[in-house]
């Protein structure tokens, strides 16, 4: 019998874990992990046609237009050998984006990581992340060895511009009213994972390994 092959998408409010636990599911699962953070910013450095409209979006801190995004995700789907399964980390952002993705493939599962807005603040508040190789620390919960200093590359660790009390309540409110809708969306089809987001990561990433096990996928 064929193995199972895991085509997942993350979701949850900012600070929930998503990228963290993204990346833990790929590498279980031996699947590309395809963040969509990563591929505007390659995007962006490659000056391509639709770099350049995405950094104008970017820049100014405003969200990328739906028909865009469809566009530069659907571009790298295409490029990969989809039978072999991957990890969507931050797409589709609602709805709309959703449906346009199951017309290029059918996802199997969606982690949900449920996380309380005064905890998500909390976490975003203490973020601080490496100006080099983009790995993402916490001032009390997983502080660096050394103060302002990346333990894996020596790089400065600096708090991102959007990490205020302010700018992430906007941003949640954006989620509540954007990204929520998908829980239903993707209950419907029958694959969502409810996920406790406020746990530990790794008891956070033994509960997905647990659900998706119900649902007989294999590592």
């Amino acid at each position: 019998m064929a193995k199972k092959r895991l085509r997942a998408i993350m979701f949850g409010p900012p600070g929930s874990g998503k990228g963290t636990q993204g990346q833990l599911l790929a590498d279980r699962f031996d699947v590309p992990h395809v963040s969509t953070g990563e591929l505007f910013r390659a995007e962006i450095a490659g000056k391509s046609a639709q770099g350049k409209m995405l950094k104008k979006y970017v820049e100014a801190g405003a969200l990328v237009p739906d028909e865009l995004t469809n566009a530069v995700v659907t571009n790298q789907l295409k490029r990969m050998d989809l039978r072999k399964g991957f990890v969507l980390d931050g797409y589709p952002r609602n709805v709309e984006q959703a449906t346009h993705l199951n017309r290029v493939v059918k996802i199997n599962i969606a982690v949900q990581l449920r996380v309380a807005d005064v905890e998500a603040v909390r976490r975003l508040v203490g973020r601080v992340q490496c100006v080099d190789c983009e790995q993402v620390y916490h001032k009390t919960d997983s502080p660096p060895i050394k103060p302002g200093m990346c333990a894996l590359c020596g790089g400065n660790l600096i708090k991102r511009n959007d990490d205020t009390k302010n700018l992430i309540r906007k941003r949640l409110e954006t989620f509540h009213f954007m990204t929520e809708p998908l829980v239903s969306y993707y209950r419907q089809k029958g694959v969502l994972l409810t996920i406790n987001g406020e746990q530990a990561i790794p008891y956070v990433f033994e509960e997905i390994m647990k659900k998706t096990a119900k649902l007989g996928f294999k590592s």
